[in-house]
């Protein structure tokens, strides 16, 4: 006897839905392990601040530094920043230093996004045109982590609240080397 099953209209969507989640997750997955500069030394990054000063990350080595790209249009990176200004008031006195790194073209936009920042730790607003190529940012917000001796240990693409633990973590295990 052969039985046959035909599938409603719900479950049909019910499996497609579910094979989008999956596929998301795999290239989501791959797109994290992809990310080629990990285990490679920092690029160098000079900018300048909002009072006009440059900062440049390797004047922190011997810290881990955490470097958020982000954009004066981009609402997720408020979050993100946010997020990181918690992290960094916790763990200051441990070696982390947080830097937060525009890369968005139009300076008077950063600039007033930046002064709505409540945070801590300095935002560049006047970054070399080639930052976001030397660090291969495609897209904002995206977080880098440099261990103390300038390597890059991780990246991390867009935020979402959950992402504030996965960092904690990682940044333990960073700080405690």
């Amino acid at each position: 006897m052969l039985v046959s099953v035909v599938a409603t209209p719900q479950a049909r969507f019910a499996a497609f839905a579910l094979g989008c989640l999956l596929l998301m997750a795999a290239v989501a997955v791959s797109a994290a392990e992809k990310y080629d500069l990990v285990g490679q030394p920092a690029p160098d990054l000079v900018a300048r601040n909002l009072t006009g000063q440059n900062v440049r990350i390797s004047e922190h080595r011997g810290e881990v530094v955490v470097v958020s790209f982000w954009s004066g249009s981009c609402n997720t990176c408020r979050a993100q920043l946010s997020a990181l200004d918690r992290i960094a008031k916790t763990y200051a006195s441990a070696g982390l230093t947080v830097i937060g790194v525009n890369l968005d073209d139009d300076l008077p936009r950063a600039q007033k996004f930046a002064h709505a920042q409540a945070v801590n730790f300095p935002l560049l607003i006047s970054a070399p045109e080639n930052t976001g190529r030397d660090y291969r940012v495609d897209r904002v917000p995206m977080l880098v982590v440099v261990d103390r001796a300038g390597v890059l240990r991780a990246a991390h693409r867009e935020f979402k609240a959950s992402d504030e633990a996965l960092y904690v973590r990682e940044l333990r295990t960073l700080l405690n080397e």
